[in-house]
C-alpha cells in the first residue's frame, strides 16, 4: 500500500497582495475571535483533492507543468464568513470570469485523472481568519486589492501541531 498524499491546486498573491491580505487578517482577528493566518499561507484553492494516493502523483505533476501560461487578475473587495468551519475570507462583490474559467477547466482535466469536481458553486476566496466565531465587522475589505496571478500550482498540505504547512509540488511555470 502507497502512502497518501494531502494535495489541492492552488494560486498564490504576488507579494503585496499577500502583505496586504495578512494585514487585513491582523486587524479582523481581534474582532472575530480566532487568529489570523500566517502570509505565507495566504492562497486561493481552486480544487482540493483531500487525500491522494501517492501512486497517482506524478500524472498530477505533469498536468501541472503542462497547464497553459495563466495571466489575470481578481479584484477583491468583499468580507464573508462561513459559520462552519469557521472561517472569515476575503473575495469579491462580482464574480470573476477568469476564476470561474480557470476552475471549471481545472475541474475538466481533472476529472480525465478520476476526480470528481464538488456539487458545490465555486466561491473564490482567500481564508484570513480561521477558527473565527464571528464574521468580520463590516462586509468590505478595508482597502481593496486587485491580485494578479500568473501560475497554478499543485500544493500539498502538510498537517501538523501549529497548524497546516504547504508545500509547493509542481508548477506550471518556472518561478517556483
Amino acid at each position: 500500500m502507497t502512502a497518501s498524499r494531502r494535495l489541492f491546486f492552488a494560486l498564490w498573491p504576488d507579494d503585496a497582495s499577500r502583505r496586504a491580505l495578512a494585514a487585513e487578517a491582523e486587524r479582523l482577528a481581534p474582532h472575530c475571535g480566532g487568529y489570523p493566518l500566517p502570509a505565507e499561507n495566504m492562497h486561493i484553492t481552486l480544487a482540493f483533492l483531500g487525500n491522494v494516493d501517492a501512486s497517482r502523483l506524478e500524472a498530477l505533476v505533469d498536468l501541472t507543468r503542462a497547464w497553459p501560461a495563466l495571466q489575470g487578475e481578481w479584484a477583491l473587495d468583499r468580507l464573508g464568513h462561513f459559520p462552519k468551519p469557521r472561517i472569515v475570507w476575503a473575495g469579491s462583490q462580482a464574480p470573476s470570469a477568469a476564476l470561474l474559467a480557470l476552475d471549471t477547466e481545472l475541474w475538466q482535466a481533472l476529472s480525465h485523472h478520476g476526480f470528481t469536481a464538488p456539487q458545490r458553486e465555486f466561491t473564490p476566496h482567500v481564508s484570513l481568519v480561521r477558527q473565527a466565531d464571528r464574521a468580520a465587522p463590516e462586509s468590505r475589505l478595508s482597502t481593496p486589492l486587485l491580485w494578479r496571478f500568473d501560475h497554478l500550482a499543485m500544493v500539498e498540505s502538510q498537517l501538523g501541531d501549529g497548524g497546516s504547512r504547504y508545500r509547493t509540488l509542481a508548477c506550471n511555470h518556472d518561478r517556483h
